[in-house]
Parts: structure tokens; C-alpha cells; sequence
């Protein structure tokens, strides 16, 4: 299919210019990319093509965008795909930090971003009680005497300090090495298999407003990044939401009402394509004016790529040698604004009637 050969090349294209740069306080990282899903109502005819978690039919789409102007992929699922599912590792992940929600929770995920020598950030989990291993930071009191205990065990000792921490889980599976690039990856267990323990650093710092601890769990180390700053650091995964914001708002990508498979995927590829093209000029402008880049904030700018798209699509058609037609706006207006209905009662009929062209002319 022509749309989806075509998006494959602009998120390629995007992905090879991107705009911004990491700061000095992420030097040595590559970029900070933050993955997550959106989920879009379908007809109900869809619902075998499409099943939905929720409502009968609805579709997944699944981001991975960094926050430089990198776009790493948008896919399709449907809508009862588990978030887990939909995230594939590779080496494409080394020396990228990638921030997670919830959904994306799963201790074998963080195992093969660090096995392919990358970086995540993620929420701890409610349910989660990883043992202490060590402190890696010192807090008020004695920080010894935790190392061998369940997180939720110290934390009535806690005294509203910042707790940095190295903690032990136990991900069900082996580890095998891969004979395509010397990776590791962890494989689903069959029965009998033994458990593997893994070391991750876990965060936490006392949320102000409410009075309670966010946990955090990475892999990212304390002389990279200060515990403040991997909890300040997850507050960038607000910059998808505004990618879903523009696809839906802007581009009504959640307004959809065929039950036709093949437009609905249509429709969708050519909405993603606007977002490609959107931050495609976004980069560039950046790059035209670097003084201003971190001014040009994406909701703003895809709200005023929304308003200006018609005229950058006439100069688009023009320089390709397909000039305005007025005639083609009278096939397209006959086509589109005639009610298709022909034997439909109008509310007016009885009351007025069509004036001929040639009473127009006449009164010219």
C-alpha cells in the first residue's frame, strides 16, 4: 500500500533531522524518548478486525517519540493489545533513556533495555516490593540497617527524605545469549525454570501535594543523574500526550465513523502523515531560527501548521505542476454538498425554488 510505504520514509526522514539536542546534564546519552499509548473508538463492525479492551471495536496506537524531534515509530494495534506487547527492544535502544508508564511495567522489559545497553525510567508499581540490596545514598537515621529488607517494610521509617537505593526482583525466565549481535534477552520460562534475580536502582521523593512517596526504578547511575533529577526527568513523558493531543484534537483522528476496514486504515496512515509532515517543518524551523527553537512548543506549532496546511498544500501541488482548477471545486461541491437523499422532504421546498442560471445572467 502506497500510504504506509510512504509513512515508513517520513518516519525515517523525521527520525535522521532531528531539531534539539540534549543538555549537558544528559551528556552522554543519546536522546530521552518516552513510549506510551492512545486508544481510538471504532464502528462496531470492526470489532473482529479491531476487538477493544473497552468498547467493542477500537484501535491502538502506540508512540515512541523523542523529546529532540526523533520520532522512533507509530504502530497499529488493536485496541485489547496490552500495552507490554506492543513495545519491541533492540539495539536500537543503546544510550536511549526511555520513560514508561504503568502499563509498560514488567521487569523482564527492563532487563532487555539494559541488556541492549540502553536506559529506562519507569513508575514503581503499587503492588511492587523489591528487596534493598544496598543505599546508595545516605538519608537521616541509620541507612544501614535497611539493606535486606522489603521496600514496604522501611517505608513507615521514612522521614520525608529522598531514599536512593539499589533493590533486588526476581524476573521468571533465563537469560540466553543471542547469536545475531551478542545481545542478552529474557525468555519466557518453561515449566521447572528457576527464577533470575536482577539489580535496578529504585528513587524515591516525597510528593509535596500529597504527602506521599513516588517511586521510581531505573537503571540509570547516580553519578549520571542525582535521585531529584530521575524523578524531575519522568516528568517528560507529558510530551506524548501532546502528540496525542494534536492527532486527536487537531487531526480528529478520533473521529472515525467507517465501518470499512481498508479507510479506516486509510484515514488513520494519512492522519499519522500529517503528524510526520507537522513536526518535519517543526524540526526545520528550528533549525532555521535555533535562537527561538525551544520557543516553538509542539501544541502551538501544530496548532498553527493546523491553520496554514491548506496553503502549504496548494504551493505542495503547485511546485509539482498541478495548478487550482475552479472546475474542480464545482465537481467536488457537486459531489459533496448535494444531499444524497433525492427523495427527501425538505424543510423549505414548499417555500421558495431554484433560480434558473439564465435569470442570473439576464440580471447581470
Amino acid at each position: 500500500m502506497f500510504a504506509r510505504r510512504f509513512y515508513a520514509y517520513g518516519i525515517a526522514d523525521l527520525a535522521s533531522h532531528a531539531s534539539l539536542t540534549l543538555s549537558d546534564k544528559l551528556k552522554g546519552f543519546k536522546d530521552l524518548m518516552v513510549a506510551d499509548g492512545t486508544i481510538i473508538r471504532l464502528h462496531d463492525k470492526l470489532a473482529e478486525q479491531f476487538p477493544g479492551a473497552r468498547g467493542k471495536a477500537e484501535l491502538k496506537i502506540h508512540t515512541v517519540i523523542g523529546v529532540t524531534g526523533n520520532t522512533k515509530s507509530i504502530t497499529i494495534y488493536p485496541g485489547k493489545t496490552a500495552e507490554i506487547k506492543t513495545m519491541r527492544v533492540g539495539s536500537w535502544v543503546k544510550d536511549n533513556i526511555l520513560l514508561f508508564d504503568l502499563g509498560y511495567f514488567k521487569y523482564e522489559l527492563f532487563s532487555r533495555i539494559r541488556r541492549n545497553k540502553g536506559y529506562f525510567v519507569s513508575r514503581l508499581k503499587q503492588s511492587a516490593n523489591p528487596t534493598i540490596v544496598s543505599v546508595l545514598r545516605a538519608y537521616r537515621g541509620n541507612p544501614v540497617d535497611i539493606a535486606g529488607k522489603k521496600l514496604k517494610e522501611v517505608l513507615p521509617r521514612l522521614k520525608g527524605e529522598v531514599i536512593d537505593v539499589e533493590v533486588e526482583v526476581s524476573i521468571k525466565g533465563k537469560v540466553k545469549k543471542t547469536e545475531k549481535d551478542g545481545a542478552f534477552e529474557i525468555y519466557r520460562p518453561t515449566c521447572g525454570t528457576p527464577k533470575v534475580k536482577e539489580t535496578f536502582r529504585l528513587v524515591g521523593v516525597l510528593d509535596e501535594e500529597s504527602k506521599t512517596y513516588h517511586f521510581y526504578l531505573t537503571n540509570i547511575t547516580p553519578e549520571q543523574l542525582s535521585a531529584e533529577d530521575v524523578a524531575l526527568l519522568y516528568r517528560a513523558r507529558w510530551s506524548i500526550e501532546l502528540v496525542f493531543k494534536e492527532l486527536k484534537r487537531l487531526y480528529q483522528l478520533d473521529v472515525i465513523s467507517s465501518g470499512a476496514p481498508a479507510v479506516v486504515e486509510s484515514l488513520v496512515l494519512v492522519t499519522m502523515l500529517t503528524l510526520v509532515v507537522s513536526h518535519r517543518l517543526l524540526n526545520h524551523m528550528r533549525l532555521l531560527a535555533p535562537e527561538k527553537s525551544a520557543r516553538f512548543t509542539p501544541l502551538r506549532w501544530a496548532e498553527s501548521f493546523y491553520s496554514i496546511a491548506p496553503v502549504i498544500m496548494t504551493r505542495v501541488l503547485k511546485f509539482i505542476g498541478i495548478d487550482e482548477d475552479p472546475l474542480l471545486l464545482i465537481i467536488y461541491f457537486m459531489a459533496e454538498g448535494v444531499d444524497p437523499n433525492v427523495n427527501r422532504e425538505r424543510l423549505l421546498s414548499p417555500w421558495v425554488k431554484a433560480v434558473n442560471s439564465q435569470v442570473l445572467d439576464g440580471n447581470k
